[in-house]
C-alpha cells in the first residue's frame, strides 16, 4: 500500500523530478493507497490530475469535488488537498516546480508564472464542454502520453506543459469565486493542517475537541474558526466524517463484527456509533454491508 509521507504540517517530503527536472510523472490508482484515499498534504509545486477511469472525490481545502474520467482538475502551490474514490480511480497527473515553466529570475516567470503562484486561487477545474479547457486536456492526454513512454524528449515535456500553461494563464481571471480563498488563508492555515494530521493519527482513541485545539494550542472557538474557514466544517464534525469514511471501508471489504468496526474507529459504544453511521449515510452498518 502506498502513502504520502508528511512533515507535522501535512507538507509532503518526496521529492518531484529533480533539481534539472522539477517535473514528476505518475499514474496513481487509488485502489493502491490506504483506505483507498491519497491523505492530506500539500506541496509547492504546482499539480494537474486528470482521472482517465472511475469518478475521483478530491478534497482541496474546504471545497470537496467530484470528478469522473475525462476530467481533469490543477492544484495551486501550497494548496491542501487529499484524493479518495468510493470505488476506484486511475489518474494520471504531474506536480512541477513553479520553475519548471521558467526561471524566477525571468520576465516569462514574472509574466506567466508569479501571477498564477502568488494569487488566491486555489484550484481550477477542467471539463471538455469548454473550448480552451478542452484543449488543455487535449494537450494534457498528449503530455501524459508522452511522459509514460521510457523515452520521453524533455524539451517536449516542457513545449506541451508550456501550451497548456499559456492557456490556463490566460483564463485565471474567469476562475469562479469559490475556487479562490481569502487574502488571510496564510494565517491559520498551518494550524488547520496540524490538526487534521492529529486527527487522523489519534482518531482510533476518544478525543475531543479540545484535544484537537491542544494540538496547536489555541483555543476550542479558535480551532472552530480556523476549521470552518478552510475545510467548510467543525474539527469534530471531520473527526466524525473520516472515522465514517473509515467505517464504510471496513464494512465493504472485512467480515469483521460491527462492535469491532466501532472500536476500531474510536467509539467504545457500539449502539452510538451505528446512530452516527445512520445520520452519515442513511443505512445502519447492516444495511450499508448488504448494499
Amino acid at each position: 500500500m502506498q502513502r504520502i509521507l508528511t512533515t507535522d504540517d501535512l507538507r509532503e517530503t518526496k521529492q518531484h523530478g529533480s533539481p534539472g527536472f522539477p517535473l514528476q510523472y505518475y499514474l496513481d490508482d487509488t485502489r493502491d493507497f490506504y483506505n483507498s484515499q491519497v491523505s492530506w498534504h500539500w506541496h509547492n509545486e504546482f499539480e494537474i490530475v486528470l482521472v482517465s477511469e472511475g469518478t475521483v472525490i478530491f478534497h482541496i481545502g474546504r471545497h470537496t469535488l467530484t470528478l469522473h474520467a475525462g476530467e481533469a482538475v490543477f492544484i495551486n502551490s501550497g494548496i491542501l488537498h487529499q484524493f479518495t474514490a468510493e470505488n476506484y480511480g486511475i489518474m494520471p497527473n504531474i506536480v512541477f516546480a513553479p520553475e519548471f515553466i521558467a526561471s524566477p529570475e525571468t520576465d516569462i516567470y514574472q509574466k506567466y508564472v508569479a501571477p498564477v503562484e502568488k494569487s488566491t486561487l486555489e484550484y481550477l477545474v477542467l471539463q471538455k464542454d469548454c473550448e480552451w479547457q478542452r484543449r488543455i486536456l487535449q494537450l494534457l492526454e498528449s503530455l501524459f502520453s508522452h511522459l509514460s513512454s521510457q523515452t520521453f524528449h524533455e524539451l517536449q515535456v516542457r513545449n506541451l506543459l508550456s501550451e497548456a500553461w499559456l492557456i490556463l494563464t490566460g483564463q485565471i481571471s474567469a476562475a469562479p469565486e469559490e475556487a479562490r480563498h481569502g487574502t488571510d488563508r496564510n494565517f491559520s492555515y498551518n494550524s488547520v493542517m496540524v490538526m487534521i494530521q492529529y486527527i487522523q493519527t489519534h482518531y482510533m482513541d476518544s478525543i475531543s475537541l479540545a484535544d484537537i485545539a491542544s494540538a496547536i494550542n489555541i483555543s476550542k472557538n479558535t480551532a472552530i474558526r480556523y476549521f470552518n474557514a478552510h475545510i467548510g466544517m467543525a474539527p469534530v464534525d471531520y473527526l466524525i466524517k473520516y472515522r465514517m469514511g473509515l467505517a464504510c471501508k471496513m464494512l465493504r471489504e472485512t467480515s469483521d463484527k460491527i462492535s469491532h468496526i466501532a472500536k476500531s474507529v474510536g467509539y467504545e459504544n457500539t449502539g452510538y456509533f451505528c446512530r452516527l453511521f445512520r445520520k452519515h449515510t442513511g443505512l445502519s452498518p447492516k444495511e450499508y454491508r448488504r448494499i
